[in-house]
């Protein structure tokens, strides 16, 4: 009887253990709005014959979720006398890339072009617009 009771508690601590695991939900807002856990922290650039090719993006992602094909748009200033450091265009293009929870790394080291510039433009700085949220 004693071995029977013993068991029959044990079995009943282990059932009640199932399914305690709690699964890390992504908040709705993590999937609605990435643009609010993505951050470009910095990035290089230059201009080979009027394409723009931007090279070691670092991003940070501070969502609980990875994030795919992250598209950015770059805003231009110039240099030219009349338009010094006035906004005098921007381009958007999606970044081919995986970006881990909670991470913060360099990527597209090789470099990818990035729309039309100009050897008299400078990069004021690059946002992040959308990113598709990576649920499997």
């Amino acid at each position: 009887m004693k071995y029977l009771t013993l068991t029959i508690v044990l079995v009943l601590v282990l059932i009640s253990g199932v399914g305690n695991s709690e699964e890390v939900k992504p908040k709705q807002s993590e999937i609605l709005h990435p643009e609010w856990y993505l951050s470009v922290l910095d990035f290089s650039y230059y201009f080979p014959s009027r394409v723009a090719i931007f090279t070691n993006f670092k991003i940070e992602n501070t969502g609980s979720i990875p994030y795919k094909d992250i598209k950015v748009k770059a805003y231009y200033i110039s240099y030219l006398p009349g338009s010094v450091g006035q906004i005098v265009s921007s381009t958007s293009g999606v970044l081919p890339i995986t970006v881990p929870p909670n991470s913060s790394g360099t990527y597209l080291k090789e470099g990818i072009p990035l729309g039309a510039g100009s050897q008299q433009y400078w990069v004021k700085y690059v946002e992040v617009l959308s990113a598709t949220p990576v649920l499997d």
